[in-house]
C-alpha cells in the first residue's frame, strides 16, 4: 500500500472525487448486504450492531440517509481493531480473542451463496478503506479507527487482504453509530450534519485532547514546488489574500493576483477575525468548529507537515457540511492559528458522553473541564427539523 506521486502536489492534499464516490459505494453496498443478510439470519444483527428495522428506516429516508452514506467518511467500521487482530487476520496466526468471538458468532447454516455474498461485501469494505489510506492523509478518521492501525494496513499489500479474504470468512465490518439517540433522531427525521459529526467523533478512537498540537504558523520549511502548490491551495479554499501572503512570505500583490484569478473576483477587505468567543457563539459553530480541530490534528499526529494537514482538513469539513458550514475558511485558519498560541479556548471531553468538545478556557467564561456538557447532550444542537433534542 504505497502512495503513488502521480498526481499533483495540490491534489494530493484532498480527497478525489472517484475515492469519494467509491466510500458512497462501499456504504450503499454494504447497507444492501446486511439489510438482506440480517432479515434471514436475525442473530447477526449482534455482529452488524444494526437491525434491519433501523436500518431501512435510514434508506426509505433519503434525506437522511444522503446525509449518512452519502459523505466521504465510511458509515461501517472494522470489526478488526488493533494490530494484533488484522495480523491475526491477514498472515493466519493464532487467533485472537476478536478474531475467535467473530467466528463464533457466524452460523454454520450460512449456505455457499450467503457465504459468497458475505466475501464479496468484505471486498468491497476493504477497496474503500484500501483506497481512502492511499488517497488521504485523514484516512484514520475517515475509517474510524487509529492512527496506528492505519499505519500498518497501509503498509499491507492488496493482494494479501484478498488471499486473508478467501481463506479466513469473518465480517469485516460493523455499523459505526452505536448510540441509541442516533437512531431516535433518524425515526424522527431530525438528524443534522451537525449530530452526525458528533456521532462521528463521539465513536473514533482518535481524541482530540490528546492529539499533538500544532507546530507555528509561518516560515514553513517546505520544498518550492510544495509551497506554491500549498499556497495556491490556501487561496483555493478562499482564505484571504492578506493572511496567505504573511504565511508563505509573498508580495500581497502577487497573493491578491492569484487569489483574483482562482475565483474571478478580489479577494475580501476588512479586519481579519479576532474573538475566539465566536466559535463557541452557538451549537452549530461549537461543533463545527471543534470537528476542524478533530480532523486537523488527526492530520498533524501522522507527521503530516502544519499547512497540509490544514488543507487537507477544509477539503474534507466543506464536503461534509456542504451549504450548512458556520465555520468558512478564514475563520477556520483564525481557529487553527490561534489554536496553537493562545489557551483562550481548551478542549474538554463531555462529562456524559466524553466526546472532546471546544470550550471556553479565558477569564470572561470559563466552562469548567469537570461540568463540562457538549452540545448534543447539553439539549441546545437543534436538529434541522423539530424541536430541540431532549
Amino acid at each position: 500500500m504505497q502512495s503513488t506521486l502521480t498526481r499533483s502536489i495540490f491534489e494530493q492534499f484532498v480527497l478525489p472525487a472517484w475515492v469519494r464516490d467509491r466510500v458512497l459505494s462501499a456504504n450503499l453496498r454494504i447497507s444492501n448486504y446486511v439489510l438482506n443478510t440480517v432479515s434471514v439470519h436475525p442473530t447477526l444483527e449482534n455482529v452488524f450492531r444494526v437491525s434491519s428495522e433501523n436500518l431501512r428506516s435510514l434508506r426509505e429516508n433519503i434525506g437522511q440517509s444522503s446525509k449518512v452514506l452519502g459523505t466521504s467518511f465510511l458509515a461501517y467500521a472494522p470489526t478488526l481493531t488493533t494490530v494484533e487482530d488484522w495480523r491475526s487476520f491477514i498472515e493466519g496466526r493464532m487467533p485472537t480473542v476478536t478474531m475467535e468471538r467473530l467466528k463464533a458468532m457466524v452460523p454454520h447454516s450460512l449456505s455457499v451463496v450467503d457465504r459468497l455474498a458475505l466475501e464479496h461485501t468484505n471486498r468491497s469494505y476493504i477497496n474503500a478503506v484500501y483506497d481512502l489510506l492511499n488517497m488521504s492523509v485523514l484516512a484514520a478518521p475517515l475509517i474510524g479507527i487509529s492512527n496506528e492501525l492505519a499505519s500498518y494496513l497501509r503498509s499491507i499489500p492488496q493482494h494479501q487482504f484478498d488471499v486473508a479474504m478467501t481463506e479466513r470468512l469473518i465480517p469485516l465490518f460493523h455499523w459505526r453509530f452505536a448510540d441509541e439517540m442516533f437512531w431516535l433522531e433518524i425515526h424522527t427525521g431530525r438528524l443534522s450534519r451537525e449530530m452526525i459529526a458528533h456521532y462521528l467523533m463521539e465513536t473514533s478512537p482518535l481524541r482530540s485532547d490528546r492529539l499533538p498540537h500544532s507546530g507555528v504558523w509561518g516560515k514553513f520549511r517546505l520544498e518550492t514546488f510544495e509551497r506554491d502548490a500549498l499556497f495556491e491551495a490556501f487561496l483555493s479554499f478562499s482564505c484571504r489574500a492578506m493572511s496567505v501572503c504573511s504565511l508563505f512570505n509573498t508580495s500581497i500583490e502577487h497573493t491578491r493576483k492569484t487569489y483574483q484569478r482562482i475565483h474571478g473576483k478580489s479577494s475580501p477587505s476588512g479586519q481579519p477575525p479576532a474573538s475566539l468567543m465566536w466559535y463557541l457563539e452557538s451549537a452549530q459553530r461549537r461543533v463545527q468548529a471543534t470537528f476542524q480541530i478533530w480532523l486537523f490534528r488527526s492530520a498533524i499526529a501522522c507527521d503530516v507537515s502544519t499547512p497540509e494537514s490544514f488543507v487537507a482538513m477544509l477539503d474534507i469539513h466543506r464536503a461534509f457540511f456542504a451549504d450548512d458550514c458556520n465555520v468558512p475558511a478564514e475563520r477556520s485558519l483564525h481557529l487553527a492559528r490561534s489554536m496553537s498560541t493562545s489557551e483562550e479556548l481548551a478542549v474538554w471531553p463531555c462529562r456524559k458522553c466524553g466526546t472532546p468538545y471546544l470550550a471556553s478556557n479565558s477569564s470572561a467564561k470559563i466552562e469548567l473541564s469537570q461540568s463540562f456538557l457538549c452540545p448534543c447532550c447539553n439539549g441546545t444542537l437543534i436538529p434541522s427539523r423539530g424541536g430541540r433534542r431532549n
